[in-house]
């Protein structure tokens, strides 16, 4: 009977690269590849910004590998988009008030999301999007904020803290809008000061 030998890759010097230091690649089903995958690119995007973010880099981080990527996402900044859209997410159990404490931490998970570059992170993806892209992304990460922000301001009612007519929808529209602004071209969402 033959023995079949394990292939080990070699480095640049032709020495085998023991197997220890080997990346760890794994099975995984699509929806646990794919959460791997957009957990890669939020780290990515937080230790190295938005220039910094490469299929590579998420590749390795990810366990998996540069064509796996490619087969899901034609550009960087669709990558980037899958690794920062909110529409799964429920609205986070720490937020349960007060209100003015849930606000705050609403914008900062925000800014977590976005990166240590925040507004620029994402001029950057629309840079680099098509508009359909771009359109499909503003109404994903916003209408999700509003969707959230909505939550807070009703449970905020329930508690008390506001009186008891609802809130008109264009009031949380112009939050939105002024979160939008505020992350997109002041750049401010990221410093504390500005967050309260």
């Amino acid at each position: 009977m033959r023995s079949v030998s394990k292939h080990i890759p070699r480095g640049r010097e032709g020495k085998t690269t023991p197997v220890a230091q080997q990346p760890t690649r794994r099975r995984r089903r699509d929806e646990a590849l794919l959460q791997d995958i957009r957990d890669a690119g939020r780290a990515e995007l937080q230790d190295h910004g938005y220039a910094g973010v490469t299929f590579e880099g998420v590749a390795r981080r990810a366990g998996t590998s540069k064509t796996v990527l490619y087969r899901r996402y034609d550009t960087r900044a669709v990558m980037v988009l899958a690794a920062l859209r909110f529409d799964d997410d429920p609205l986070p159990t720490t937020l349960n008030g007060p209100l003015a404490v849930d606000l705050v931490e609403l914008l900062e998970m925000l800014a977590r999301r976005t990166g240590r570059e925040g507004g620029r992170t994402i001029l950057g993806m629309v840079a680099e999007l098509d508009d359909d892209s771009v359109a499909s992304a503003t109404r994903s990460l916003f209408g999700v904020l509003e969707g959230w922000l909505r939550q807070i301001v009703e449970a905020a009612r329930d508690r008390g803290e506001l009186g008891p007519e609802p809130v008109p929808p264009r009031v949380l529209t112009s939050v939105v809008s002024l979160i939008r602004g505020e992350l997109l071209f002041a750049h401010s969402v990221r410093r504390p000061a500005d967050l309260r």
